[in-house]
């Protein structure tokens, strides 16, 4: 008797053991699923807030937000002083709307022309010497090309020398720059727009968390797989 009471005992103690083991089991693998539950809702706020930061650096009422840095390998002009930028567009904002029209050397309802050269000279005017940092012709044309204005480059000889001249879509170019503020120089107003380049470090932040989100949840997946009980 004692013996066959030992037995049961034994295989208890087993059976109990084993439940044990499947209890821990499972609350191991229920933790892990928690925890992956809850990591994907993160990740998905974050690229919710991702969207909406994209959204609004790069297209904020139709104002100038398209404005990035370079990206290209070249410098990057996002490290220069935005009123180099914010200048150029007030330039083409004046001429669009029918002021500077003795700077070109076409002009239409529908576009005008300017030599990079005349462009440049006249943006220069609005800027301090305090904050002229070398730029040239060429880093006016980065800038055109990056803007996403309705700005097209070409090549033309004028008086004998070649120039490169842009061209110009009046009735775009007006309607995307007139939330751009009045410059230091001019007296009108040009409505509550501010200029607000896009901000990439903002969105590079959201985008390493979005990073780090990913390979835990891809760490736990394995996890999940590899564990015992399934």
């Amino acid at each position: 008797m004692a013996e066959f009471l030992d037995k049961l005992k034994d295989r208890l103690d087993k059976g109990l053991s084993t439940v044990n083991e499947k209890s821990k089991e499972i609350i191991s693998r229920q933790k892990i699923r928690i925890h992956l539950t809850e990591l994907r809702a993160e990740r998905d706020l974050l690229l919710k807030e991702l969207g909406r930061l994209t959204y609004e650096s790069y297209e904020p009422s139709g104002s100038l937000g398209f404005i990035t840095g370079a990206g290209d390998g070249k410098a990057d002009d996002s490290a220069l002083p935005d009123k180099w930028k914010e200048s150029v567009f007030v330039v083409l904002r004046r001429i669009s709307g029918g002021e500077l029209g003795e700077l070109l050397i076409e002009d239409t309802a529908k576009q005008f022309k300017i030599t990079a050269k005349v462009l440049y000279d006249e943006v220069e005017k609005l800027i301090p010497d305090s904050e002229k940092k070398g730029q040239n012709l060429q880093w006016l044309g980065r800038v055109l090309g990056k803007s996403g204005l309705p700005v097209k480059k070409i090549s033309r000889r004028i008086d004998g020398e070649r120039e490169t001249v842009y061209v110009v879509d009046r009735k775009k170019t007006a309607a995307l720059l007139k939330d751009l503020p009045a410059s230091e120089g001019e007296t009108e107003t040009a409505g509550a727009g501010i200029l607000t380049p896009g901000s990439p470090d903002a969105l590079l932040r959201k985008c390493g968390k979005i990073r780090e989100i990913d390979l835990r949840i891809s760490g736990l997946e394995k996890d999940l797989k590899a564990a015992p009980g399934k």
